[in-house]
């Protein structure tokens, strides 16, 4: 009997919140489509893609740059001098 209560109670826990997101999956799915659609029209999704492109891009000559100066500037050597014993 014991036994059975606990197991009645772990399945009733377990099987809650998959119950919650399948009830809740049937409003998403329009909720998304309409929103996509929404950012389609108002051309919201074609400046965040070329907001994205421009940050690609300034992140790439930043990289390029730094690049540059890094190979502008004397080496630095760094390390320990192997030394001979006495």
């Amino acid at each position: 009997m014991k036994s059975s209560l606990i197991l009645a109670l772990t399945l009733g826990v377990a099987l809650t919140p998959a119950a919650a997101l399948a009830e809740r999956q049937d409003t998403l799915v329009p909720q998304f489509t309409e929103m996509s659609y929404k950012m389609m029209r108002d051309g919201q999704i074609q400046r965040v893609i070329e907001e994205g492109r421009a940050n690609k891009a300034a992140f790439e000559a930043l990289k390029q740059r730094e690049l540059q100066q890094r190979s502008l500037q004397e080496p630095t050597y760094t390390g320990s001098v192997r030394r001979p014993r006495q």
